[in-house]
């Protein structure tokens, strides 16, 4: 590369990073403040015994947040979250979004306003003032005086954080391979804590109602400030400092919608760029606009599985003219597009924003593929979901030489029992068979459960096949010259699932490399002479202890790494291996 090429590489690749770094910031300043209210919230949940109760409880869950590196930490956190959150709303070029992604960004932008009241004054009156705010004082002043501290504002707090909160974790954590395994248990937990905080917080406020009301002078000189006191005056000072941050942050927040809208006026008037699509349809965006957004804003058809976050190829583009004016790919963008071997004028919508005018075709879209029934195109839908499946992959081996001298009829009856024996025992094991094309059919475990039930009911089915094709040979044992021999892939990995087609095929409940992978394996069983051959992952999903067949690495096409697998040459071997399952 010459220093020319260096030198226009480099800003590109700081920005690239600088934007990957913030991203990360981002998410670990949220969980650092989802930690906080997970122990907020906890806290208050011991309302439902006592006040006194909270209290105790306060100095285990919050107090260690009142220690200097703890509000160094919270409150650090607090600024920076919320700082990139109104730089992230500033860069959004419109608010098409799909409706999650909308909750929490008015979400977030919401939290500051109510959460000034409560944090900022007690923190103040607490470190400053010199005030003691402990769970009495607070309750009191939430359920009996009308303070600044208002019952509704705390109660839309607590709602707003929470949905904002996990969100952000849901988008973090459904990537992970094990999430789908973990979303019944993550769900029961994000609707119980917030209950149980719920039950806890108005148990508390109805305790100090009734012991306000049975003794209101004893009770107000304990939790309430003499009016005209000094602790009174300080109060008042407090609550005039809360105004002002509230009033400062509804100006900040206005500024920012006011510069978007400045922004965007002088990008339409002055930097606008046309995108033109199949057909001659040309939609006119500000400049700085992705062409996935384009498409958004102009109503055209464009998938992004991945919600246009750059992971996924879905929403990748043809780029027929303005090429040679876009920057090179980022790292992200780069390693997808060169996974999935695309030429140099195919890049992702979602990653190019054109200064210049571009001519494009959406590789993946209503007109060339199949969409999601009932949703909107190019945006995700609830029915799909990242999650860990089985896939198995069936073959007839040598299925050419059925045709030799037989008639075209009598070779389709054979293929047929073939189909059916395979197809049926797939099914009777809780897998959906997804594509049959000729004598390979493809299926998939899982969709429903767990991981390791996906990959022990694929290893079942796989023999259940292998004695369906032992019959189904002493069944036409005068109908074949030779034995009907199969070969079997198993493997198991992250795929999307959940999705309805309409168009030619009437099912596909899943997509991912996890069906390639056990087509590949599949065709690794001539060379290893076996009958099956398993992913090491698929493997040890159905056993990790004694009992471990041999593994061996395998080059798969596409694969730049070799692939751990084992080989099974006798039906007794994967009983063998299903029986150590059920013994252990």
């Amino acid at each position: 590369m010459s220093t020319a090429d260096t030198a226009s590489v480099r800003p590109l690749d700081r920005s690239a990073s600088q934007r990957g770094f913030l991203r990360k910031l981002r998410l670990w300043t949220g969980q650092i403040l989802f930690v906080y209210a997970l122990s907020h919230f906890m806290n208050h949940a011991f309302g439902i015994r006592s006040i006194e109760a909270m209290e105790w409880a306060s100095k285990v869950l919050l107090d260690p947040w009142q220690t200097l590196p703890g509000r160094i930490l919270l409150y650090g956190s607090l600024l920076i979250h919320a700082g990139l959150g109104l730089r992230a709303f500033y860069r959004r070029r419109h608010l098409r979004i799909p409706t999650v992604e909308a909750i929490q960004l008015s979400l977030g932008l919401a939290i500051p306003l109510l959460l000034i009241a409560h944090a900022a004054g007690v923190s103040y009156a607490e470190n400053v003032e010199g005030l003691r705010i402990d769970y009495a004082r607070v309750i009191y002043a939430y359920w009996v005086a009308d303070t600044v501290f208002g019952l509704p504002r705390q109660l839309l707090l607590l709602f707003a954080v929470w949905i904002h909160g996990c969100i952000g974790i849901r988008s973090w954590l459904r990537t992970k391979p094990w999430y789908g395994r973990a979303v019944p248990a993550l769900t029961a937990a994000a609707t119980l804590v917030p209950v149980l905080a719920l039950l806890g917080f108005i148990n508390a406020g109805l305790d100090m109602r009734d012991l306000a009301a049975a003794s209101p002078p004893v009770l107000s000189a304990d939790v309430a400030y003499v009016p005209g006191s000094v602790q009174a005056e300080k109060a008042a000072s407090v609550g005039r400092l809360v105004d002002r941050l509230t009033l400062g942050y509804a100006l900040l927040l206005a500024g920012v919608i006011g510069l978007r809208a400045v922004r965007d006026w002088h990008a339409a008037r002055f930097r606008s760029v046309r995108i033109t699509y199949p057909g001659g349809r040309v939609v006119t965006v500000p400049a700085g606009y992705s062409v996935l957004e384009a498409s958004r804003w102009g109503g055209v058809p464009h998938a992004a599985v991945c919600g246009g976050r750059g992971r996924c190829s879905t929403c990748r583009v043809d780029v027929m003219a303005g090429g040679d004016a876009l920057p090179p790919p980022g790292p992200d963008e780069q390693r997808l597009l060169s996974r999935i071997g695309a030429p140099p004028s195919v890049r992702l919508a979602c990653q190019i924003r054109p200064e210049s005018d571009l001519a494009v075709v959406p590789l993946v879209h209503s007109a060339t593929a199949a969409q999601p029934r009932g949703g909107t195109p190019g945006l995700p839908t609830g029915g799909r979901r990242e999650t860990e499946v089985a896939a198995l992959f069936v073959d007839l081996r040598q299925s050419t030489r059925l045709a030799d001298d037989r008639l075209p009829y009598d070779t389709l009856f054979i293929v047929e029992r073939y189909i059916k024996s395979v197809s049926a025992a797939v099914r009777e094991c809780r897998g959906r068979v997804t594509n049959v094309a000729g004598d390979g059919i493809m299926s998939v475990f899982g969709v429903d459960g767990s991981a390791k039930g996906a990959a022990r009911d694929a290893f079942r089915a796989a023999l259940r096949i292998w004695d369906g094709i032992d019959a189904l040979n002493r069944e036409l044992g005068q109908e074949l010259s030779e034995p009907l021999r199969v070969g079997i892939g198993l493997h198991v990995g992250v795929a999307v699932v959940g999705v309805e087609w309409t168009g030619a095929m009437e099912d596909m409940p899943f997509l991912g490399d996890t069906g390639n992978v056990a087509a590949r394996l599949e065709a690794q069983t001539k060379r290893l002479d076996a009958t099956l051959v398993a992913s090491k992952e698929a493997v040890l999903m159905v056993i990790d202890g004694d009992g471990l067949p041999d593994f061996s690495a395998v080059m798969l096409p596409g694969k730049q790494e070799p692939v751990e697998a084992a080989r099974f040459r006798e039906s007794g071997e994967v009983r063998a291996l299903l029986s150590e399952k059920a013994s252990a």
